[in-house]
């Protein structure tokens, strides 16, 4: 490891050579990457950013830096190593190791670069609309590879290691089908769950493969299992507590990615039922909504995991809800998307019914079915399908990602919905109204979907509308679920 001495002299000289090219009026680039186990990829990547400035800054994670983020078993090669490699390279013109205590973007601020150069996924739209106040542009290549350095590492350990386990790709594919078909998997279902499917296939485990999922700052992340192939053959094949011990769960490598947060305010989306030890950990990070696909309530793991999520005030929601028996009364609390009881029509009731029977949000942009006005970075805009009484104008702002708490409401969405209040009333010359919105409890609030939205609402000249907050636990009489009419 690189002494702090040494650290010290290097951002020095760094700081003194970026310096000089800026009065030199070079035209200042800077990429960030870890480079470890440098492939063909990163090459590649930093030739094309070349290619964008004059004078091209390197910057690459320390050690302590990149083991925070991707843990213990990383970076394969050493920092001194690293650095001296991309030094040796000859197509930067300086090279800067980052420390563990910089702050986010700390770097980036200090160079305030011509061009920043990055890869979409490292950067969500709302962040780049920020990093664009700090630099002159950014600039987004494509990745120069099929596979990254921890494809490549997987990779490896199955060719090597792995070869106590045949065939572990094609044995996770298996895996992968059998929920697919167990779960009556669909290409168009709600969003995240063809991205968390679709992730399982990171998972190095081919008897029970688990990914898991959270929106965070502007984008999905993911994690998976991944298998421990260090530990005696007959633990690995004969799948052992040994085994089950030394397995990194998908839960506790969703949260390598997030570099190590300290509170989780954001739902949680997993194939598989957290165990209790994972339920331990989100508890601690404050955790409060865990979406799964599946679960083993047989087992005793499960059982543990429950009660913890119960005793924390949890809340656990099985995506795929068993089919409701005619004869038991119907829970409409427990209903994922919609609130029935609230419904004014029973064509509207019919169409949140149909939805809802298939895992469908209703007001996600890609199920709704009507037409959307246009969109915006956290929203979109529809005129309300079923108006209420004396209403001239009636619009929907819907959150644009599956958003159902006030607490998910980001500062910047507040602003966004405040710019959208102003256009709609300028581009529609809407004189007066309301702009209005529910939360919280369906049954105290009066709404009928459950993904955050607000009402535009322009009345009649000399007429009243009304805009209920209080809801029902119980249909309104005449409407009907199926063939049964509810009172």
């Amino acid at each position: 490891m690189i002494t702090e001495e040494v650290l010290q002299k290097m951002k020095e000289e760094f700081f003194t050579s970026l310096l000089e090219a800026r009065n030199e009026g070079k035209t200042i680039g800077l990429v960030q990457g870890s480079w470890d186990l440098f492939h063909i990829g990163h090459l590649r990547y930093i030739l094309e950013a070349r290619k964008l400035c004059d004078y091209l800054i390197v910057a690459m994670d320390s050690d302590e830096k990149i083991k925070k983020r991707k843990g213990e078993t990383r970076p394969i090669i050493p920092e001194e190593e690293r650095y001296e490699f991309l030094k040796l390279l000859g197509i930067a013109d300086s090279v800067i190791i980052k420390d563990v205590k910089e702050p986010k973007w700390g770097l980036i601020q200090q160079v305030k670069p011509d061009v920043l150069i990055a890869i979409k996924d490292n950067y969500s739209d709302e962040d780049i609309e920020k990093l664009e106040e700090i630099c002159g542009r950014v600039a987004i290549l494509p990745r120069q590879s099929e596979t990254s350095t921890s494809d490549k590492i997987r990779k490896i350990m199955i060719a090597g290691k792995g070869q106590q386990v045949k065939e572990i790709s094609g044995k996770v594919k298996e895996k992968i089908l059998e929920l697919k078909n167990r779960i009556g998997y669909q290409e168009n279902m709600m969003e995240p769950i063809p991205m968390l499917i679709d992730y399982l296939k990171d998972s190095t485990d081919w008897v029970c493969p688990v990914a898991a999922g959270c929106y965070w700052n502007g984008k999905w992340v993911f994690g998976a299992n991944h298998s421990d192939f260090n530990i005696p053959k007959y633990d690995l094949e004969n799948r052992t507590e040994l085994y089950y011990a030394t397995t990194e769960h998908a839960e506790m490598n969703l949260l390598k990615k997030l570099g190590g947060v300290e509170k989780l305010d954001t739902p949680i989306w997993t194939t598989l039922f957290p165990c209790d030890k994972c339920m331990k950990v989100l508890m601690d990070k404050g955790v409060k909504e865990i979406y799964y696909l599946e679960d083993h309530p047989e087992k005793n793991w499960s059982k543990r995991s429950h009660e913890l999520a119960e005793k924390n005030g949890i809340k656990v929601i099985p995506v795929f809800q068993k089919e409701i028996q005619e004869e038991q009364p119907m829970d409409f609390q427990q209903m994922q998307y919609i609130y029935p009881p609230n419904a004014r029509e029973q064509k509207q009731l019919d169409i949140m019914m149909e939805m809802e029977s298939h895992g469908k949000d209703p007001l996600a942009p890609e199920y709704i079915d009507q037409e959307i006005l246009y969109t915006t970075d956290y929203w979109y805009i529809s005129k309300n399908r079923f108006p209420y009484e004396g209403v001239e104008e009636q619009f929907l702002i819907v959150a644009r990602y599956p958003v159902y708490r006030k607490e998910e409401i980001t500062e910047e969405m507040w602003l966004d919905l405040q710019n959208i209040w102003l256009t709609l009333s300028e581009k529609y010359q809407i004189p007066g109204g309301a702009l209005c919105l529910r939360f919280g409890d369906p049954a105290l609030s009066g709404a009928t979907l459950k993904r955050f939205h607000v009402h535009l609402i322009e009345p009649k000249e000399e007429a009243k509308t009304k805009f209920s907050i209080g809801g029902h636990k119980v249909l309104k009489k005449g409407l009907q679920i199926g063939k049964d009419t509810l009172l």
